[in-house]
């Protein structure tokens, strides 16, 4: 079984050699290692030329720059692997990942196998929870409500393997020209899984919060998680229209925008008028504002929800000193 790892790179020249040499020296060896250099002007494309006249396994995909989606979907078209890994550049993952991820996915065809996930940060770490005394469960809808229940869903796609052929029949690639493209991404290919397995144990090591990064950054285009929600919402009515009724496809979305954008912004910006701008603009939104309402209105919501999506639209200004607080109090006590 060969496991294909794409890796797409941009300017990440300080933490590219850690991320190839947790590839490059994987236990098991029978993967193939595509490198997109998305049109970076740092030292990142010839320490990548470097890696590839020492291992064979590496293919280089060298394009003008035009993001993250593209860079992926270029990646996946090159595929021979049975089933695709995304690995991003500035994250690293454990040594022998791919050799238990293997063990997993010869015991059932699965579709989508999902790995733990480490985040750090300079004074941050933390292991994400992603099953819930299970470790494989039938239908992509139900491991999504499963999973959103009991509040361990995680959108990101580089902890999913996913089976190479079930892109391929339905024509699933990330969305080009948006932020937070891995949500939409995921979700399509739960929706078209019929076996999903999970593995606890932490073999991607995702690096939160460098100084660099986008989401360090205030910026209009984080208005992009709405397009993602009427992507989502038209691709379950066409897909499994009853999800659109279910609560925890209502708690899924109205919390992974407000984590996205609405929760972070008041965290680290609160009195930034730009971002409490953008913040308001996205709760405004017609598509988004339904949600923020049922959860604000409806009988029987959990309370943290109920409140946090009544003061938003009550409220605003307690809003912000409401999600500063509990935030950097829960990181306190943590």
């Amino acid at each position: 079984m060969k496991i294909s790892i794409i890796i797409p790179v941009y300017n990440v020249e300080g933490y590219l050699a850690e991320c190839l040499n947790s590839v490059v020296n994987q236990t098991y060896r029978n993967i193939e290692i595509i490198i997109v250099n998305d049109g970076s002007t740092d030292n990142s494309f010839s320490i990548i030329q470097q890696y590839q006249l020492q291992d064979e396994r590496i293919k280089i995909i060298n394009q003008e720059n035009q993001g993250l989606s593209a860079a992926r979907n270029a990646g996946i078209k090159k595929v021979s692997g049975e089933y695709i890994w995304f690995v991003d550049s500035d994250d690293y993952i454990a040594i022998d990942a791919c050799e238990k991820i293997v063990e997993k996915l010869k015991q059932n065809n699965y579709d989508l196998l999902v790995v733990g996930r480490f985040r750090f940060g300079k004074d941050y770490k933390e292991c994400d929870k992603i099953s819930w005394g299970v470790d494989e469960i039938k239908f992509g809808e139900k491991y999504l409500l499963e999973a959103v229940s009991h509040g361990i869903f995680t959108a990101s796609a580089c902890n999913k393997i996913v089976r190479t052929t079930l892109l391929e029949q339905h024509n699933i690639y990330f969305e080009r020209g948006i932020l937070y493209e891995d949500l939409y991404f995921t979700f399509k290919c739960l929706l078209h899984s019929e076996y999903i397995a999970m593995l606890e144990q932490p073999f991607y090591f995702y690096r939160q919060n460098r100084n660099e990064s986008i989401i360090n950054t205030i910026k209009e285009r984080d208005k992009d998680v709405l397009r993602t929600v009427v992507l989502i919402e038209d691709y379950a009515t066409l897909i499994a229209p009853k999800l659109i009724n279910e609560y925890h496809f209502k708690v899924l979305i109205y919390s992974w925008v407000a984590n996205a954008v609405c929760f972070k912004y008041p965290q680290k910006q609160p009195c930034n008028k730009n971002a409490n701008k953008i913040v308001q603009d996205i709760i405004r939104d017609k598509r988004y504002n339904k949600y923020v309402r049922y959860f604000a209105y409806s009988k029987n919501i959990e309370f943290k929800w109920k409140l946090s999506a009544w003061l938003s639209l009550n409220c605003y200004p307690l809003f912000i000193l409401f999600i500063y607080s509990y935030f950097n109090l829960k990181r306190i006590f943590k």
